[in-house]
């Protein structure tokens, strides 16, 4: 995969050359929460663990997105934590990297792109636990990416990385749903519209941590998430949230990525909760938090943007230690034709499901070697999960 980078004063572009259907992997808020040195954080854990995963998948996801709130206090001293999630990507130690230097992989494949949360602004808490923000990343650009607005470009699409600020007000009133991210300035919304309409003839993504619209969802576990939502604003972003949904409508956006809220949801911008894959506007999607474990797979093609249901990685981790138990297993051949051979250690569930998480065949073995017909399947990409004794794996796969 090749890139250029294109560094300005308060912009940067990169360049992917990419003419194919391609997915990715959205996370949004790690919460990274002990010193850089600190082995037991099982929030980095989980970071590592899902990092094997990703890169595990056959094919590869193309890149990694990650929606802000990547260390719990981001300006704390002396690297806002940030070097515990930095110490699992690769190269493991740069200081002031650009935009697209980091890798989930050893290999260097496959790049992983940051923009900050509200939690990046954080300082630490005072004496009764309420946070202390300012406005001015000190860590950040220093140990992840520069603290600017960029877009990633390829042949079919362009993806738009905002900050949404910091919390506003600052620290948390009686009432923590009160508190938005500043938002956006005039000039950012400026800037966006110039980059979406030059690129009329692409799909469109904008990343950003704050979610534009809001609705209730579901937590992690698929519960339902009962945190308090005064309108559709709740949490959103306190300047230009109309004006830039507006923007959305008129340059045809397809997904708005976010987090935030630790939930699952996708709505429209009136706040009404629509499946994942509404043809009918731009979506905007929530992705619950990474520290419980969700992500979800963004699939691009030149007609659509496909948005998967969410799902958990890691899921043979139940407490420190065991973040290398999860069960090996191989799918092949892979691109397949017709029939795929799934071995795996032990007797297992197996389910083939589509990009958006719907199960189209289930069996259950106790052979260590299945073989599964899937020619009545269509081409494209689907998801292969195995649940055993020692813990559930997910791998991709092509069907052609």
């Amino acid at each position: 995969m090749k890139k250029k980078i294109l560094l300005f004063a308060t912009v940067c572009i990169a360049t992917v050359s990419s003419f194919a259907q391609f997915s990715f992997i959205h996370l949004s808020d790690m919460h990274v929460s002990s010193t850089p040195t600190a082995n037991s954080d099982t929030n980095a854990r989980y970071f590592q663990c899902a990092m094997k995963e990703f890169s595990s998948f056959n094919p590869n996801p193309a890149f990694v997105i990650v929606t802000g709130d990547v260390s719990d206090v981001g300006n704390m001293q002396p690297n806002g934590m940030y070097t515990t999630i930095t110490q699992h990507l690769f190269p493991p130690e740069i200081t002031n990297p650009a935009i697209g230097d980091y890798f989930i992989d050893s290999a260097k494949t496959i790049p992983i792109y940051f923009t900050p949360g509200n939690h990046e602004y954080w300082t630490g808490f005072d004496s009764i636990n309420i946070p202390i923000s300012n406005d001015t990343l000190f860590y950040y650009p220093k140990n992840i990416i520069p603290d600017v607005d960029y877009t990633l470009t390829t042949d079919i699409a362009v993806i738009v990385f905002l900050r949404s600020g910091h919390d506003s007000p600052y620290g948390y009133p009686p009432n923590p749903a009160l508190i938005k991210g500043t938002g956006l300035s005039n000039a950012q919304c400026s800037w966006l519209r110039n980059i979406l309409s030059n690129n009329s003839g692409k799909r469109k993504i904008i990343v950003m941590h704050h979610p534009p619209a809001n609705a209730a969802g579901t937590n992690s576990d698929g519960t339902p998430y009962t945190a308090l939502k005064l309108d559709t604003a709740t949490n959103s972003l306190l300047n230009n949230r109309t004006n830039f949904l507006n923007i959305c409508d008129s340059n045809h956006v397809d997904v708005v990525l976010a987090g935030h809220e630790h939930q699952n949801v996708v709505a429209n911008r009136k706040g009404d909760t629509i499946n994942e894959n509404w043809p009918n506007g731009t979506r905007y999607v929530q992705t619950a938090a990474a520290f419980n474990r969700s992500y979800r797979i963004i699939t691009v093609s030149p007609t659509f943007v496909t948005v998967g249901l969410p799902l958990r990685s890691c899921n043979a981790i139940n407490g420190v230690g065991e973040i290398n138990k999860l069960p090996k297993i191989s799918v092949f051949p892979n691109p397949v034709i017709d029939k795929v051979t799934i071995e795996c250690p032990q007797s297992a569930d197996i389910e083939i499901c589509n990009i958006e998480g719907q199960v189209l065949k289930r069996v259950t073995t106790n052979n260590c070697l299945t073989t599964l017909d899937l020619s009545q399947l269509s081409s494209g990409i689907y998801i292969v999960k195995v649940r055993t004794s020692m813990g559930n794996a997910i791998k991709k796969l092509i069907k052609v």
